[in-house]
């Protein structure tokens, strides 16, 4: 289920009405873990089951670690947890891809093993590493447990970040659930604002992009190397928007319900540096490759492949998680080295007096330049394709045969990423909810119909739907 649809607006004010109506904190639990397995059937009722698992596996892992008092039976249970997780994700979304990868490296020798009839749930990469998170901080005691089962069940299937995120930790959804849900008007107008703003960064910036994007890398030969170029800078404003758009409605919808859910993006492009970078992008998915990967890597850190070692290891695990294709390692490889490098040299030190404004912007375009090729692969179907579009920015011709199939969507993209910026940047000078309250209604219109108004016909799925 889209939060861009008409099902999805049913399903959101059918809860909020059911809450409304039954306010005893048990019984809303069980409406709101009911609401979230509509959402997730929606999709594919065959999953129901498999999400199911991972709960049931998550729960009483935990559960029985923290009943035992030897430290090798807590050990097992551990490892247990760690590989039945872990199992769940690498048959649903890496079988395929290992056998493709086998059968490359066997074909001189005529072997060929047939492919396995495997649909990848949606999702399936976040709920799983917050499930892992959560027997991780149990077993190292950093979280409480959940007080029941159906309070877990809960937190791994909370519907505004099932299936694409921010992924979250226990210890900052269990508290707020204890808590209870908190419908007041406070709470809707901050969820209706946040769901717009990620509806404008989804519907006017990103799915206009699309359009042109789409055409170059379904056919780079066609194209001019100067489009080539356009279309590799619109996908990185396309990708930023697109995931960012979609978190904004994930936390809309939250905050709704009483919720707050982390911030995912924090103006990343404006970043200075790579690491600079993994701080502002995808901020719960790097926080959570740092202290569940690189942290415990560097304690037991291997002489000879010393920290970029374990930096370059944690970057192609990123790349792997993001895609079963040998383009995502490559893209993640990528990262990898450049942090690695940051390091090496102390190019990562932030920048501060006596950096000039004009050396700082300076720089952080340098680096935009830099994430923006390193996005090629990562958007390329398949490694030829990546080629053919390297080839192409390496031949420019000053012309370029992209249909851009509306003219507002040069107009509406500048439009929303500006103004965007300027609101992201003095937002806190300007809280909303200090607004008069017509004058915060007419924003909330305007708003609406930007994106009425800039909408294309048909509006492409969320990029990280996928992973």
């Amino acid at each position: 289920m889209n939060f861009i649809s008409f099902e999805f607006l049913i399903l959101l004010l059918g809860l909020l009405g059911t809450l409304v109506i039954f306010k005893y904190p048990l019984i809303r639990k069980w409406i709101l873990l009911l609401a979230s397995c509509v959402f997730y059937a929606w999709w594919d009722w065959r999953f129901l089951g498999l999400l199911g698992t991972v709960v049931l596996l998550g729960y009483y892992a935990s559960h029985l670690m923290l009943a035992s008092h030897d430290l090798k039976k807590r050990n097992a249970l551990l490892w247990f947890s760690i590989v039945g997780h872990l199992a769940i994700l690498g048959v649903f979304k890496y079988s395929n891809f290992f056998l493709d990868t086998f059968n490359w490296v066997v074909s001189p020798l005529g072997w060929q093993v047939g492919a396995l009839e495997i649909i990848l749930p949606i999702g399936i990469s976040f709920y799983t590493f917050e499930a892992l998170s959560y027997v991780l901080d149990v077993y190292k005691g950093t979280v409480k447990p959940a007080n029941s089962l159906l309070d877990y069940a809960v937190f791994v299937t909370f519907f505004p970040r099932l299936v694409a995120g921010p992924i979250m930790r226990a210890k900052g959804f269990l508290p707020q659930l204890e808590r209870g849900i908190l419908l007041n008007f406070d709470n809707l107008f901050e969820g209706i604002q946040l769901v717009l703003r990620g509806m404008l960064k989804k519907i006017v910036v990103a799915d206009n992009l699309a359009l042109a994007v789409t055409q170059v890398y379904n056919a780079p030969s066609v194209f001019s190397p100067l489009s080539v170029w356009l279309a590799v800078f619109a996908y990185s404003v396309q990708i930023l928007y697109d995931f960012w758009g979609y978190t904004d409605m994930a936390r809309g919808v939250g905050r709704m319900l009483g919720f707050d859910l982390p911030l995912n993006f924090n103006l990343p492009y404006t970043s200075q540096s790579i690491t600079e970078f993994w701080n502002r992008w995808h901020i719960s998915l790097s926080s959570w490759f740092r202290d569940y990967i690189f942290f415990p890597l560097e304690r037991r850190r291997i002489k000879w492949l010393g920290q970029a070692g374990n930096i370059l290891i944690v970057f192609i695990l990123s790349g792997l998680w993001h895609g079963a294709n040998w383009n995502f390692i490559f893209w993640g490889g990528m990262h990898g080295v450049y942090l690695a490098v940051e390091r090496v040299f102390d190019w990562a030190i932030p920048v501060q007096h006596p950096w000039t404004s004009a050396k700082a912007w300076l720089r952080s375009f340098l680096i935009f330049l830099l994430l923006t090729i390193t996005w090629i692969p990562f958007r390329s179907p398949d490694w030829r394709t990546t080629l053919l579009i390297f080839e192409k920015l390496l031949f420019v011709k000053m012309q370029y045969n992209i249909e851009w199939y509306s003219a507002w969507t040069l107009f509406a993209v500048p439009l929303v990423v500006v103004g965007g910026w300027l609101f992201r940047r003095f937002e806190w000078r300007w809280p909303m909810l200090k607004i008069k309250q017509p004058y915060a209604l007419a924003f909330l219109l305007l708003e609406i119909l930007i994106i009425f108004f800039f909408a294309p016909v048909n509006s492409s799925p969320f990029i990280y739907f996928q992973f």
